[in-house]
C-alpha cells in the first residue's frame, strides 16, 4: 500500500523538518511520514557526527582529510541533500543542483539510503 505524501519544509541548518505551511523559505519536499522520520534520523546522525568533529578539532595534529568523524559528518550531509533532492519540488531540485554537493556523490538507489 502506498503511503500518502504531504508537503514538508526541510531546513538543514536548523536540522528541522516541518509541515510546509509552518516552514516557509526552506526546501520543500513531498514525503511520506516514514520518509520524514528518516530525514529526522539523518539530522540526529549529522548532529552526533558534528559533535564528534568538534571534539576532534581540538587535536591539532589530526588532519581533516584523514578523519573518520569528518567522513561520517560529510556522508550524512550527502545522504541528506540527496534525499531532499530526490523528494524535492522543482525549485528545491534546482537549488540543490546549483550547490554542487551532489555532483560526485549523488545517491540514486533506495539501497544507498
Amino acid at each position: 500500500m502506498n503511503e500518502v505524501k504531504r508537503a514538508y519544509a526541510v531546513d538543514p541548518a536548523a536540522k528541522e523538518i516541518l509541515p510546509a505551511d509552518e516552514g516557509k523559505g526552506h526546501f520543500i519536499i513531498q514525503a511520506t511520514a516514514q520518509e520524514a522520520a528518516f530525514i529526522k534520523k539523518i539530522f540526529e546522525e549529522s548532529y552526533s557526527a558534528e559533535i564528534d568533529t568538534y571534539v576532534r578539532s581540538h587535536i591539532p595534529y589530526l588532519d581533516y582529510s584523514h578523519d573518520k568523524e569528518n567522513d561520517r559528518y560529510d556522508q550524512s550531509l550527502i545522504v541528506l541533500y540527496s534525499l531532499i533532492h530526490k523528494l524535492g519540488d522543482e525549485k528545491t531540485k534546482r537549488h540543490i543542483a546549483s550547490m554542487g554537493i551532489l555532483n560526485k556523490h549523488r545517491l540514486n538507489d533506495e539501497k544507498d539510503f
